[in-house]
């Protein structure tokens, strides 16, 4: 039995790691602006041992907003191997995405080891990974919350191994796991503060160890895991990215506060008086809460109205519409066997949406949130074991129960082959403009023509186009980390350099209409110069005086760019 559950597990990695690895650098088509900027930077950590900012070994990349460069660091093999590409970029999160898999197997056989379908969970719950929309999405780009997903379950694994079998090393290597993820992405910092206690108390539900034992684990937990956050939250730098993005720091709360006491007002309730209904602690908590739940509304889970836009896939929630009755099947049977663990895969999903809710930019998110895995694999599983074992007890005609599981697995196997089909076929045309699409082509565009002009005048666009430039010419990183420092500028993604000009106007070529303010007579003043290479964004009208060489379109047909010479 064991050999025949290793046997499929196999099977499954394998699957998962084609969904994962096949046509990665092609698609999803469009390569995103952060993308580049954590596979530049990892190129160039590579090859000098700094950012793009000359920063050594950083814990954090000042080119990108001080987020965390663990995921840089962990690309650092691949694009040795294959090279500085969209393919060696995105092969960390595909490669840990896959590894997600085996140890989420394990995982489910360690917390379910008294249930005799141990075996079958785990099976069903990493197929369920394997094949999720929600995993497979995140695991096909470059980004860095998926490799927190594999070290949180890998140190979730190590936790509950330390207490059957007591040994301090496995409790070591389990806060080991978890403190790596705090150098790979923002969410994990607010996640695990919470979510090491609820494993401490899960411990002591089981009574396998006792409570003075845990005095040493929550020493390390507090070195390891509380002191870095704190630190890290009271770092200007460090701190920069949750603080521009946290609630706290919205400006349009203290706004709609201000609005409320002038209502009160109105009707002359004095301002103090106000304040008792309108205050920060009251609107903080309001949006915390709205934010919070709306991670667990049907839109959001089952629709494809998750945020950013660049993971989104057309017609598509983050689970398969046939998980519904399943996650629900599955708590109900949690609560009903084993309160314990229960307790333990609730808390796991109800603690991964805080640090999203307490962001006002881009919520519900997805990418924050895909924490909740592979805790809402293990609900799904269960309501699909449930189901099929209920099917079995409660039909004595054997072809009927059979035939209800050949019915499961068609609607599966349909869900999984739509999804298929909108990702590879829909999706590269469905709203491509939110995945940068078209700078691939447009950097070859301008490396062929640019030859014979002084130099490229090229729009920022607000898609930071320096990146880009850098990354698909594989420009030397020391170079690049000069010019930066004497540019002076927070703007990394529109800094210029070499026969490479970044401007601002969306337009650089165009033909623009100026009012005297003498006469007050309006003049038609053409922007464009001979002998340069201009970038038009692809909305800009190409003026007569210009040529156009060559557009750059998008899958869907919109023009992304235009390539343009004064006559």
């Amino acid at each position: 039995m064991f050999k025949r559950n290793n046997l499929f597990l196999l099977i499954v990695i394998i699957l998962g790691a084609i969904l994962r690895f096949y046509k990665l650098g092609i698609v999803p088509d469009g390569f995103h602006t952060d993308e580049a900027y954590l596979g530049y930077n990892a190129f160039s950590i590579l090859k000098t041992g700094n950012e793009l900012t000359g920063n050594f070994l950083p814990l954090n990349l000042r080119s990108f907003l001080y987020s965390p460069a663990g995921y840089s660091y962990f690309s650092i093999p691949f694009i040795f191997l294959f090279g500085l590409s969209e393919f060696s970029a995105r092969f960390a999160s595909a490669l840990f995405g896959t590894a997600t898999i085996p140890i989420a197997y394990i995982l489910v056989r360690k917390i379910f080891t008294r249930f005799n379908f141990k075996g079958l969970l785990a099976l069903f719950s990493s197929l369920i990974l394997a094949i999720s929309p929600w995993h497979i999405n995140l695991s096909r780009v470059s980004t860095d919350n998926v490799l927190v997903v594999f070290f949180v379950t890998l140190g979730t694994f190590l936790f509950l191994k330390w207490l059957d079998q007591k040994k301090l090393y496995l409790v070591l290597l389990s806060m080991l796991s978890f403190f790596i993820t705090l150098f790979i992405y923002q969410a994990s910092r607010s996640f695990l503060p919470i979510f090491i206690p609820l494993l401490f108390i899960y411990g002591l539900f089981l009574k396998k160890i006792k409570v003075k034992k845990f005095l040493l684990p929550l020493i390390v937990y507090m070195l390891l895991i509380i002191i870095p956050v704190l630190l890290i939250l009271g770092s200007q730098e460090l701190s920069f990215r949750i603080r521009t993005l946290s609630i706290f720091q919205n400006p349009s709360t203290q706004l709609l506060i201000d609005e409320q006491i002038r209502e009160d007002g109105v009707i002359g309730i004095s301002p103090s008086s106000s304040r008792f209904y309108h205050n920060k602690i009251i609107n903080f908590s309001q949006t915390f809460f709205s934010n919070y739940f709306k991670h667990f509304s049907y839109e959001f889970l089952f629709t494809d109205a998750g945020l950013p836009d660049r993971y989104r896939v057309s017609e598509m929630g983050l689970f398969y519409i046939f998980e519904l009755p399943l996650l629900l099947i599955g708590l109900w049977f949690l609560f009903r066997n084993d309160k314990k663990i229960g307790f333990l895969i609730t808390g796991w999903i109800l603690t991964a949406p805080i640090g999203s809710a307490l962001t006002f930019d881009d919520v519900p998110n997805l990418q924050r949130t895909l924490l909740m895995f592979p805790a809402v694999s293990i609900l799904s599983a269960l309501g699909l074991i449930t189901s099929f074992k209920y099917l079995r007890e409660n039909i004595r005609n054997k072809n009927v129960w059979k035939a209800g599981y050949i019915l499961i697995f068609l609607i599966i196997g349909y869900n999984f082959m739509f999804y298929l089909h909108v990702y590879y076929v829909n999706n590269i045309i469905h709203r491509p403009w939110y995945r940068s699409e078209g700078f691939r082509e447009l950097v070859a565009k301008i490396n062929l023509n640019l030859p014979g002009y002084s130099k490229a005048v090229i729009a920022e666009s607000g898609s930071s186009p320096t990146i880009f430039l850098l990354f698909y010419n594989r420009y030397d990183p020391l170079t690049i980390q000069k010019i930066v420092e004497k540019a002076n500028t927070i703007k990394y993604g529109s800094i210029s350099f070499d026969k490479y000009q970044i401007v601002q106007d969306k337009c650089p070529v165009r033909m623009e209409k100026v009012v005297d303010k003498l006469t007050g007579k309006t003049e038609n003043i053409f922007t464009g110069e001979k002998g340069v290479l201009f970038v038009n964004e692809g909305t800009c009208r190409t003026p007569d005086s210009a040529n156009l060489i060559a557009d750059i379109k998008r899958p869907d047909g919109t023009v992304a760019f235009k390539l343009l010479k004064v006559k």
